[in-house]
């Protein structure tokens, strides 16, 4: 149970981390809309093929693959399908501000949606400029 929390802490931390990049992705997880489960291929495509029917924002999926396999992996399920957008993170690799996760994932979003509160998110910040 202990170890439990602790897990639960370190996303909440993670997701909390991350909301200047996706500020969605904290609201989505305190109100768990974001699965995470451990991965394997069959498991990603059972779920794309299924997305229309998941219920979540985001599957995070727990991976042991290197920062070449998961970038690698990442970009053939975003060239080869449209209906989900994939995302990775590795603690070994930082792209700015060192808020990678402890361990790599994969991140399995609905790209319309993500496209959706992208363009939401640029509007907004478009406003804010034009008020100074």
């Amino acid at each position: 149970m202990e170890e439990r929390k602790e897990a639960e802490d370190n996303w909440l931390t993670y997701f909390r981390s991350i909301k200047n990049v996706c500020p969605w992705s904290y609201e989505s997880y305190k109100k768990g809309r974001i699965y995470i489960t451990e991965f394997t291929p069959n498991k990603v495509n059972r779920t794309e093929l299924e997305w229309s029917c998941i219920w979540y924002d985001a599957v995070v999926y727990l991976t042991d693959m290197s920062v070449d396999e998961l970038d690698e992996f990442v970009e053939e399920r975003n060239r080869k399908q449209n209906s989900c957008e994939y995302l990775w993170s590795h603690p070994e690799f930082t792209k700015g501000g060192n808020r990678q996760t402890s361990r790599p994932i994969i991140i399995q979003q609905d790209r319309a949606f993500l496209t959706e509160l992208r363009g939401k998110n640029r509007g907004s910040q478009k406003k804010k400029k034009k008020s100074y």
